[in-house]
């Protein structure tokens, strides 16, 4: 009878130790972050507890996290700083229209916790260090001093003032103007006199995905020379020399710039039949410094000339609201040709550098890359001159343009293709009723822009798309590739968004 007291005794006392465990574990409850804008970035924090041992902070400025991956920004804290645990990142500047996506890692006592906060819009934080444009109302838009804007006009000696609009204008623009955009109004201008960084971002970063992914590693800088950006590819061995291609690894990590998933971005690792990058070319754009919705698009270029060489004038989603993977928040495409002196489909349509193509991407697949594209076939190749390629982009249609001369159009019901159901949640011309930026760059080869069973005068493609060696067997061609490449730079001339 007295063991069975004791016996008792001692599972009440377990069972006592065991709810007092339980309520120690979940007495804790994550915080939501606090930002606070700083000067030349920003700082997140959470109150200290007794119990916390680290935190980690993940930062994505304008795109959700999928997990709990690595964000854009990210760091460790080991110990709390007058009463918070806190970091300040530092030279990430905020920007008027960005969201910020926060997930936070605690360790207290034993116990790992994670959570979300809700998404930040950077105009709605507290703080002595807003960007200047949060602090303006459309009120105040309107009633601050005018200045003079430039239109198609401008170049003719006349600068209309805002206050003499005819009519405004449907386009968006971050930063937002102080006043209201007329139609035709000149809101970005790029010459190229020299290269501006603040404005335009170089990518330093390795192709993620891997059904489209092309044969390149985004590194370099861009040049300026004689008023034109020139944007030249260059082999492996002479971007590295001292690591063969297929026996390297290389850690982006202190300069890379990817942000979907840092690990297969910034770290390249070779094994077995992968390789490292064959072509190494800059890629740029105004992602940190201009965004746009609506408008018309001006690029003056000269493009590239040389086997499996694809240029890259593009709108990109400055936030990826109908998606991260793939194209479901889409990608414009002002002006694409192949570099090919010579390429045909397999039942024989030349779709060589003498064809131009424009429109949007909405697809991984090649075969699926030119569904939503208007075309024009010309007698010269695209890259033997300059020409003005164009895009009026409204919230009716996609209108495309060479040298001035319309020559196709895409009008709405995305959503129709039934490639993502999220766009029915969009606008009429969804995923195309967003803010997105402009890059320029150049790729090469890949699994999206070239079939399989192409033929060149001389040759059949030398890689199957999605082969696990297929960037393998693409530089081992090289000597059938690499003589064509006479002119293979991209050359920009200007850039110019119009509002419409």
């Amino acid at each position: 009878m007295r063991a069975a007291k004791r016996l008792h005794t001692e599972k009440l006392l377990l069972l006592f130790f065991l709810c007092r465990s339980i309520v120690v574990i979940f007495s804790y409850k994550l915080p939501a972050a606090l930002v606070e804008p700083l000067a030349n970035g920003f700082r997140v924090s959470i109150p200290d507890d007794r119990g916390i041992k680290s935190v980690a902070f993940n930062v994505n400025r304008n795109r959700n996290f999928t997990d709990f991956e690595e964000g854009e920004f990210s760091a460790q804290v080991r110990e709390p700083e007058d009463g918070r645990w806190q970091h300040d990142f530092e030279r990430a500047a905020l920007r008027a229209h960005d969201t910020l996506y926060i997930w936070t890692n605690v360790q207290h006592g034993n116990v790992i916790y994670r959570d979300k906060s809700l998404p930040l819009q950077v105009c709605q934080l507290s703080g002595d260090n807003l960007p200047a444009e949060c602090s303006m109302s459309p009120h105040q838009h309107q009633n601050r001093e005018t200045t003079t804007v430039k239109t198609d006009a401008a170049y003719k000696g006349s600068t209309p003032k805002a206050s003499s609009c005819a009519e405004e204008s449907e386009t968006v623009m971050s930063p937002p103007p102080s006043h209201p955009l007329c139609k035709g109004q000149l809101i970005f201008e790029e010459e190229f006199e020299n290269l501006n960084e603040s404005r335009w971002l170089h990518d330093v970063r390795a192709p993620l995905d891997s059904t489209d992914a092309e044969f390149v590693l985004y590194d370099g800088k861009a040049r300026v020379l004689g008023g034109q950006l020139i944007i030249e590819p260059r082999l492996w061995s002479s971007y590295r020399p001292d690591l063969h291609i297929t026996n390297a690894h290389l850690d982006l990590s202190d300069r890379c710039t990817g942000t979907h998933n840092r690990q297969k971005e910034c770290v390249l690792l070779t094994s077995g039949p992968l390789i490292m990058p064959p072509v190494v070319v800059p890629r740029l754009s105004t992602k940190e410094s201009f965004g746009f919705k609506y408008g018309r698009v001006d690029i003056r270029a000269r493009l590239p000339k040389g086997d499996w060489l694809i240029p890259l004038l593009l709108l990109e989603p400055l936030m990826e609201s109908y998606g991260q993977t793939g194209y479901e928040s889409g990608q414009l495409r002002v002006a694409m040709a192949r570099g090919n002196d010579q390429l045909r489909l397999p039942h024989g349509k030349l779709i060589d550098g003498r064809t131009i193509f424009a429109g949007a991407v909405l697809s991984t697949e090649a075969s699926q890359r030119e569904d939503f594209m208007v075309q024009q076939r010309r007698s010269v190749h695209f890259g033997d001159d300059f020409h003005v390629y164009s895009l009026i982009w409204s919230s009716q249609s996609l209108r495309f343009s060479i040298d001035g001369q319309e020559y196709g159009e895409l009008l709405t019901g995305f959503a129709e293709s039934d490639l993502n159901p999220s766009w029915r949640r969009g606008g009429p011309m969804a995923p195309f009723d967003r803010m997105f930026y402009i890059t320029l760059g150049l790729s090469v080869g890949g699994f999206g822009d070239f079939v399989d069973k192409l033929r060149t005068s001389s040759f059949e493609k030398p890689w199957i798309n999605k082969h696990p060696q297929a960037k393998l067997q693409f530089w081992r061609s090289q000597e059938q590739w690499l003589p064509t490449w006479k002119q293979p730079k991209l050359l920009v001339d200007y850039v110019r968004v119009y509002a419409i």
